[in-house]
């Protein structure tokens, strides 16, 4: 959280070069570098390591007050599947004079309307509660501050306590709960990790809020450090809850060192549960990337680490706190609008590692690779980040493609390299290759360069003859320089698309389906792309219209670009060669024109 003023370890020293257009030089399969290559890394597609379930994926605060901000556009594509907040903002108990007050009130509503939207369909993420937070004491209370369990009575931490958690289950949401954050930094707890004030604290809290949510999860230390980096204080806290009978039911702590891997800290923190004599807990590093660090680059290093970890949930942490709907500061504002950055797009990509993931060489130096493959989707994908700013060559081999025989039945694969670079904003990544590749050997080898300091890629393995591995994004009319646009947003059956000055707003925000759709949400309605009245001659118009499976809503993505409708094989068009906004699409014959190519990112 922005409060916290103390940061361990050495800081990144390199500083971010120009970022400059990446070149990609690929060859007939298996592909080569010419050049000689400092970090070779690999993924093994017959080697399957369990669902893909998306750990890091998770944020702490960085949504609206009311819980309706950032839009659906930039938070639905990345799979959000945990979240921790609380109060913050309002001051809380501490400021209602420790009592259930208007700003503790305060709080209890938003948590509930962020629940509202982030614990229910289409998200279903865990919501974490912060209850210090509601408390108040998040770094910024007042010095006069009276403490939980001061002079040894708790028995307004129990009326806090009771207030706030019932009125949190009576909204009939779940809720998980955080009891402290962390204590062993002395800005947010001045009495003492580990002390007799604080295991009352703990211990009071545990049972209080066991006896109000009795199904709720209780998580906790939420410690700063890591068992590698102050052991005995780990120890100590696992030793007493171990005999208070207090154990929470996710253990979580901080990864955000210099750098904390989530590979070893999740090994360290089950080595000392095991230690302690407390069975395997599910593992939550609820805060995690310095605040030094939140590159594209060390976004996706951590990501890729942490699918590879023992962890079963991670949110981002948060320095430009904390109601600020900015996702933690992968979104940037930009006249007043939200959009995306590099670090968006490294989340962004890493949640089309959906199926089920796959062995990797994980790092090699400080460079770092996650993959998963997935043949309902008909994909494999790959992350790529670093966590020292590595600029230079390095290479991933794509092994055991005989294993997928869904992916390279054909003796081919279509490989599609998108360098994401360390830009706010960044309307999309660079797609740096994209075509298909022989795959007779039974792996294909791709280069990368790393060409400034903070860069991140992802590569996606697709079925050759079709194309970029985006499933969701802007369409982007490449001749023009524009995205696809429905029209002043509206859900009118039969209006004819156009093209637009891409603003990120969700009448631009496509989704390639498994069944070949492309589908636009504008918050109220979800809508196809469709060749009007099923037609098949040059000049149909592409409009939008109420999904229904039929083959004019079925649409074939190309390496050249080009976008064709399955039922009659014209291609997606800008009437015209036009460039300006309000210029109208409809399909004609297939040109080889740049009106005709389209990149969905």
């Amino acid at each position: 959280m922005k409060s916290k003023t103390m940061r361990r370890g050495r800081r990144l020293l390199a500083s971010a070069a120009s970022l400059v257009m990446a070149a990609v030089a690929l060859l007939a399969s298996p592909v080569h570098s010419s050049a000689a290559t400092s970090e070779s890394l690999s993924v093994d597609l017959a080697a399957t390591r369990g669902p893909s379930t998306g750990v890091g994926e998770g944020f702490l605060y960085g949504i609206s007050q009311d819980g309706s901000q950032p839009v659906d556009q930039y938070l639905q594509p990345l799979g959000v599947n945990a979240f921790r907040g609380g109060g913050w903002f309002s001051g809380g108990w501490i400021k209602d004079g420790y009592t259930y007050g208007s700003a503790t009130k305060a709080d209890i509503q938003s948590i509930v309307s962020q629940a509202r939207r982030l614990t229910q369909s289409p998200y279903h993420a865990q919501y974490q509660v912060l209850i210090s937070d509601i408390y108040g004491n998040n770094g910024g209370q007042p010095s006069n501050t009276v403490y939980p369990c001061d002079n040894g009575d708790c028995s307004n931490w129990i009326s806090f306590i009771d207030a706030t958690v019932g009125a949190l289950q009576a909204s009939g949401l779940p809720f998980a709960y955080d009891i402290y954050n962390e204590p062993d930094i002395s800005v947010f707890w001045k009495r003492g990790m580990n002390s007799t004030q604080y295991f009352q604290m703990w211990d009071t809290a545990y049972r209080e809020i066991r006896r109000i949510a009795p199904d709720a999860q209780i998580v906790g230390p939420s410690l700063a450090f890591t068992p590698q980096s102050n052991p005995g204080e780990w120890s100590t806290w696992l030793s007493h809850v171990k005999a208070a009978g207090t154990v929470p039911d996710m253990i979580t702590n901080h990864d955000e060192g210099d750098v904390d891997d989530p590979v070893t800290v999740s090994q360290a923190i089950d080595s000392a549960l095991a230690t302690a004599g407390i069975g395997a807990r599910p593992l939550s590093a609820n805060e995690y990337q310095p605040a030094d660090r939140q590159t594209a680059g060390v976004t996706a290093w951590y990501l890729a680490r942490f699918a590879q970890s023992g962890y079963t949930n991670a949110m981002r942490g948060n320095w430009s706190c904390c109601i600020t709907p900015n996702l933690t500061g992968i979104l940037t504002q930009v006249n007043g609008v939200w959009q995306p950055t590099g670090n968006w797009w490294a989340m962004r990509a890493y949640a089309d590692m959906t199926g089920t993931l796959v062995a990797t060489s994980g790092q090699v130096g400080s460079t770092a690779v996650s993959a998963s493959e997935d043949s309902s989707a008909k994909r494999a994908v790959a992350v790529i980040g670093d966590s020292n700013g590595y600029t230079g060559s390095a290479t991933v081999t794509f092994n055991g493609l005989a294993s997928v025989p869904w992916l390279a039945d054909s003796g081919s694969v279509h490989m599609t390299v998108q360098r994401i670079a360390d830009q706010a904003p960044l309307s999309a990544p660079q797609v740096v290759y994209d075509q298909d590749v022989s795959a007779s050997a039974g792996s294909v080898t791709v280069p990368l360069t790393f060409q400034a300091a903070h860069d991140a890629f992802a590569v996606y393995l697709t079925p050759a003859g079709s194309s970029s591995g985006a499933t969701s994004g802007q369409l982007h009319a490449v001749g023009a320089g524009k995205c696809l646009d429905v029209p002043d947003s509206t859900t009118t059956a039969g209006t004819q698309l156009q093209i637009w000055n891409c603003g990120g707003g969700s009448n631009q925000l496509f989704t390639r389906t498994s069944g070949g759709q492309l589908t636009v949400y504008d918050g109220s309605a979800r809508m196809c792309l469709d060749a009007d009245d099923n037609g098949t001659s040059p000049g149909t118009k592409a409009i939008v219209w109420s999904c229904n499976d039929q083959s004019n809503q079925q649409w074939v993505f190309h390496s050249d670009g080009t976008v064709t409708s399955a039922v009659s094989g014209l291609c997606l068009d800008v009437t015209g060669s036009s460039t300006a906004n309000g210029a109208l699409v409809e399909l004609w014959t297939c040109n080889g024109g740049s009106n005709q190519q389209w990149s969905l990112s």
